[in-house]
């Protein structure tokens, strides 16, 4: 068999094999992307990250961490059961907000840094889809296996089907006839 041929057919059984564990890949996101945050967001609407602008002007002294804290547990916001939930609480000078924030279920709330009033919360969709699809939320070994070997993979995908591609339009060869080579 020719350099070729072989070339040929190992391009088309890896083109298939990979294409075939993209498929896979690109269904189990689509299916995490669409269930996972109605389930992990406790019905929460969902934020950018961005702060909100402060239409609130005050002239009331600035509140502490801990009574902004105890703020916005008195109002009771959704996606707050403990004092617990809040593993970050920075002030943002800008905005004159503090941005209070559970990093690990990609819960915030910006709240006004005078007054303690509850400007804005939510689910942090986008950077939940990034670290806890593909597996993620079951185990990070486990999303590392699935994301990790995607890249060597797409380099090979992306060589078999190019090579795939321009075969038709690479010269042909005729068969080698010489007396040493057994007819088939």
């Amino acid at each position: 068999m020719k350099l070729k041929q072989w070339f040929a057919t190992w391009s088309r059984k890896i083109h298939r094999w990979i294409g075939l564990y993209f498929a896979v890949i690109v269904v189990l996101y689509l299916v995490e992307s669409l269930t996972l945050p109605a389930i992990y967001g406790e019905g929460l609407p969902t934020v950018d990250g961005t702060p909100p602008t402060n239409a609130v002007t005050s002239t009331e002294p600035l509140l502490s961490q801990q009574q902004a804290i105890q703020r916005l547990l008195e109002q009771q916001p959704q996606g707050i059961h403990a004092l617990e939930d809040i593993n970050e609480i920075t002030y943002l000078p800008k905005e004159d907000l503090y941005r209070l924030a559970n990093s690990d279920r990609f819960f915030e709330w910006y709240i006004d840094s005078h007054t303690g009033e509850l400007l804005k919360h939510g689910f942090k969709i986008a950077p939940y889809l990034e670290e806890q699809t593909l597996l993620g939320w079951w185990s990070p070994w486990a999303h590392a296996i699935l994301e990790v070997p995607g890249l060597l993979l797409m380099i090979v995908l992306a060589v078999s089907g190019v090579y795939m591609f321009i075969l038709p339009f690479l010269p042909k060869t005729e068969p080698d006839s010489s007396p040493w080579v057994l007819p088939k």
